[in-house]
């Protein structure tokens, strides 16, 4: 690990390089990075990069990147391929090397009657091939298994027929194509099981179709000689000092033919005849050889990988981070910062911090970061929630992680462009595109103060979780597991998850464990099916010196263990009047204890914190003071984090005076936007070659749409001698159509998005001048780098039509991204009409309000009563808005500055003169995501799922 200090805690985003990288660009969004306090960022090279990957041209954009992170101060680190998982150099691995390639086992079991047996196989090599006879009861006699490899052989079994002959004399031909085994046997006639395992090439990963073989050291010295050497080479003894960190994504030890070598190596005896041990858990000796298997993998991979890896991060002086799939928890302390990818849940359903896998589960992660004496652990987080992704999510899942112990927070992601399909990369981008951007630096700040309040503490608990992963859990293990996790967060249960080596690093006496300044008294463990020998031992002396071992074995077991926990390490902090939501985690000093509340529930708790002593709270937010008074009291709101620490408490005389404005849903306002309006244009009729009949059609790629429309379509053949024919698409001439009607004179703008159409093409609307890509311009309407003509001049009151020609013969081309109308209008959606602009409505209303596509920021204008306004120079003021808001805000109140409210709570403290009694002028800025624009749809945060913009607000 570098010698430098740790990377300091906070955000370092995934930044996805998803387009057409421009240095102006590069730079501007790093500045808008470094002025919203990020950390720092990884160069994600990601599907929809135009710069050839590692090329001269792409490690010019590295290094404007470079340059202008230290500018900014920003701390840039590497990301390792292009795109994921880890270990392909973005497919340059496998082009012309077919020595690296990956291969995957793959396994088929039939149960057969006997006699004549005829069985295609997978197309790979034959490992093994035994039947084993089936007693009259079913059972499967694993001591009979017969060897059928010598009754396999290779048959074409695919057909072709091509008029490509070799002389004049005759031109037909007759070829056969793709080789599998097939097992041809005669069989007793009785019942068999058949079981085959086959090395099988991998020709169907994600991007790049075959893979590398990771638990080949020669493969892995090769990519590190691909990428990282590149990188190394580039910035030669400046490297280490540029760079922080190396992330590796997803790499997972598995099959590689060097498996069935290492085995007989290490254990005596071939592998490949015991294969269906893997596969069937009714084989005598399943859980010896899968154990085994396991312990294999997990050897060569760290021989094969993890060790490489760190070495050559040590080497120059870089940290080996990342997350990927562990087979166990001790396989993360080959990492400089280990990682996990929890974090993906929005605010209001149960956090997924718990996962029954270590990669999954931000507690073990952070456990093992603690144990190993790392400087912190990673999480890549805020994957997939979709283009409804509030400030509020992010700060939810971002302080709980920091809770569950996680020092840097890895947003997934902050894309480059939007622009076309790269919206649809597992979204949303927490980045420039969102309207909130402006207001999000408050997240960075808020978690500053978080990580300055933490600085110096660890998670302090009294009950050790031994990892099941070693022990091989069953599925139904598993669940147990998972609810056990659950169950020890609702109860309020402090724990570290370990293994056995940690266990067996620390010092037992007194009947506890003596590990890193803590003193666990409990060891529990979890349901497996084969508890490991050293763990066994370890458990047995512990117990032997009085220390506490608890074990679950079913779900039956789940509530007295729970009972037998509460009684010999209950929580350090007891909280009267909690719900299941509230989640707490002690830390400590060696001092002080400081607990971290947090609510992850949609309702608000009225609780009483008793600890043993006094108790004063520390305000994580600047504009909000402590609210627990001298008894412990709190009323902590929904999805409110709250820090308290050992110390005497504020007195209830110091407390400031409270005042409540209210803002009901559909309450009567003013309304503003204050970006452009968009009518979303998605769904079109399309027609081939100008025949009938039109199809209703999205604005998705072509394949997309003819699987969309049922269309025939006859293919163009491509024929090669002694090949089968090939098939693809003709070029096709394609017509979209739609329509809408105006009732609007103003200026309309037809926008688009680069990328959005794909071929030849040109567009009219009505019977006016056709214009096409050379018409068109940026436009401030929509996300940045849109592109727009004005259209106003061939627009007609009532119905007007908008017509696309296309011609292509690529699947991923015509018209693949909704094209919008934008302007000042309203959309009334029942007629898709564009109307005057509504200038007064319903809060929150956007159907009703003419916004129903918009994106952007609204101002919203009503009137609050106040009954009496404190005699005092400031106050607390609670903004309560409807159950279903969650989107970021502001306030205003009688004109005064505005009061950013980005999350729950509302409330901030305002000074005493803003406020009149009696009727106030209240307004509020809404910044709204990108879903209505994006995706036509909006997110009920009630029921927790996305409706369309036709159906409510």
């Amino acid at each position: 690990m570098p010698d430098n200090a740790p990377l300091p805690a906070g955000l370092y985003p995934f930044w996805f390089w998803n387009g057409r990288l421009e240095e102006g660009e590069v730079r501007r969004q790093i500045a808008e990075m470094a002025a919203k306090g990020f950390r720092g960022f990884y160069l994600h090279s990601r599907q929809g990069l135009r710069q050839p990957y590692m090329s001269e041209s792409f490690l010019r954009m590295v290094d404007v990147a470079v340059e202008a992170a230290a500018e900014h101060g920003l701390l840039p680190q590497l990301y390792d391929e292009y795109p994921y998982p880890s270990g392909v150099a973005g497919g340059e691995m496998v082009l012309g090397d077919p020595q690296y390639m990956g291969t995957r086992l793959v396994q088929k079991v039939l149960e057969l009657s006997g006699g004549e047996t005829e069985v295609e196989l997978p197309a790979g090599r034959v490992l093994d091939c035994q039947a084993f006879p089936l007693s009259a009861g079913g059972e499967v006699q694993w001591g009979e298994g017969r060897d059928l490899r010598s009754f396999v052989g290779l048959s074409m079994r695919h057909d072709s027929y091509v008029e490509m002959g070799l002389t004049d004399y005759n031109r037909k031909r007759f070829f056969a194509s793709d080789p599998v085994p097939v097992l041809e046997v005669q069989l007793p006639p009785a019942p068999h099981l058949l079981v085959s395992s086959l090395q099988v090439l991998v020709t169907d990963h994600k991007y790049w179709g075959y893979y590398a073989d990771v638990m080949n050291p020669a493969a892995v010295a090769r990519w590190l000689e691909l990428t990282h050497a590149r990188y190394a080479a580039r910035y030669g003894d400046a490297f280490g000092k540029i760079f922080g960190s190396i992330f590796v994504d997803e790499t997972t030890p598995g099959w590689s033919a060097l498996v069935p070598g290492a085995y007989e190596a290490r254990y005596g005896e071939a592998l490949p005849p015991l294969l269906p041990a893997l596969c069937r858990q009714d084989h005598p000796r399943h859980l010896e050889v899968k154990q085994q298997y396991r312990d294999l993998l997990l050897e060569l991979f760290v021989e094969s990988f993890e060790t490489p890896v760190r070495s050559w991060c040590r080497q120059h002086g870089i940290r080996y981070a990342g997350e990927k799939n562990n087979l166990r928890l001790s396989q993360l302390k080959y990492m400089d910062v280990p990682g996990c990818e929890p974090g993906h849940t929005k605010a209001g359903r149960r956090p997924d911090y718990h996962s029954t896998r270590v990669r999954g589960n931000a507690r073990a992660t952070a456990s093992a970061a603690w144990f190993y004496e790392k400087e912190g652990s990673l999480c890549e987080c805020f994957h997939s929630l979709g283009w409804s992704g509030t400030m509020q999510d992010a700060r939810v899942m971002a302080e709980g992680l920091v809770q569950q112990g996680i020092r840097y927070l890895v947003p997934h992601g902050c894309f480059y462009t939007t622009h076309s399909l790269t919206k649809h990369d597992a979204p949303p981008s927490f980045h420039v595109q969102m309207p909130y951007w402006p207001i999000f630096g408050l997240l960075q700040e808020r978690l500053q103060r978080l990580f300055e309040w933490l600085e110096g503490t660890w998670i302090e608990a009294s009950i050790l979780v031994l990892d099941p992963n070693g022990g091989l859990p069953s599925a139904e293990q598993t669940k147990v597991y998972q609810r056990l996790l659950e169950v020890l967060v609702a109860h309020r249960l402090d724990y570290h998850m370990v293994d056995v080596d940690i266990l067996q690093a620390g010092r037992v006496a007194d009947g506890r464990v003596h590990l890193r300044g803590m003193s666990p008294r409990v060891v529990l463990v979890p349901p497996m099916q084969l508890m490991e020998g050293a763990a066994s031992a370890w458990l047995d002396a512990f117990r032997a010196e009085g220390g506490q071992v608890v074990e679950v074995r079913d779900a039956s077991q789940l509530e007295s263990a729970i009972e037998e926990l509460m009684r010999i390490a209950p929580p350090s902090l007891r909280v009267e009047g909690a719900l299941e939501g509230l989640q707490v985690v002690t830390r400590s000093d060696g001092k002080q204890r400081r607990w971290m509340l947090l609510n992850s529930s949609r309702e608000a708790m009225s609780v009483r914190l008793c600890s043993g002593g006094r108790l004063r709270e520390e305000p994580i937010d600047p504009r909000l003071p402590p609210l627990l008074d001298g008894d412990g009291r709190r009323r902590i709101a929904p999805f409110e984090t709250v820090l308290v620490e050992e110390g005497e408490s504020v007195s209830r005389r110091e407390r400031l005076p409270e005042l409540r404005v209210q803002v009901k849903a559909g309450q009567r306002a003013t309304v503003r936007p204050l970006q452009a309006n968009l009518l979303r244009l998605y769904e079109w009729e399309m027609c081939v070659d100008g025949k009938a009949p039109f199809c209703r059609v999205a604005s998705v790629p072509l394949a997309n749409q003819l699987q969309m429309s049922g269309m025939a379509i006859a293919p163009v053949w491509k024929q090669s001698f002694g090949q089968m024919p090939l098939m693809s698409l003709p070029r096709l001439k394609l017509s979209y159509r739609t329509s809408f009607d105006c009732a609007w004179d103003g200026p309309v703008e037809l926008v688009m998005e680069p990328g959005s159409l794909l071929g030849a093409w040109r567009a009219r609307v009505n019977d006016g001048e056709w214009f096409g890509s050379g018409d068109f311009s940026p436009t401030e309407a929509h996300v940045r780098g849109s592109l727009a003509v004005d259209i106003s001049r061939w627009l007609r009151a009532g119905e007007n039509a908008l017509t696309v020609e296309l011609e292509t013969d690529r699947l991923d081309g015509g018209l693949r991204n909704a094209l919008y109308l934008a302007g000042a209008f309203a959309v009334d959606l029942e007629r898709c009409s564009l109307e005057e602009p509504r200038l007064e409505g319903a809060f929150e209303h956007y159907r009703a309000n003419g916004l129903p596509y918009y994106a952007g920021v609204v101002e919203y204008g009503c009137e609050a009563t106040v009954a009496a306004v404190p005699d005092s120079e400031s106050a607390l003021l609670w903004v309560e808005l409807p159950d279903s808001f969650e989107d970021a805000c502001e306030i205003r109140l009688n004109g005064h500055e505005w009061v950013p409210l980005p999350w729950s709570p509302r409330a901030a403290t305002v000074p005493c003169a803003w406020i009149r009694k009696g009727a106030n002028q209240l307004e509020v800025r809404v910044y709204t995501s990108l879903i209505r624009a994006f995706e036509g749809q909006w997110f009920d945060p009630v029921s927790h799922a996305y409706r369309e913009v036709h159906d409510g607000d």
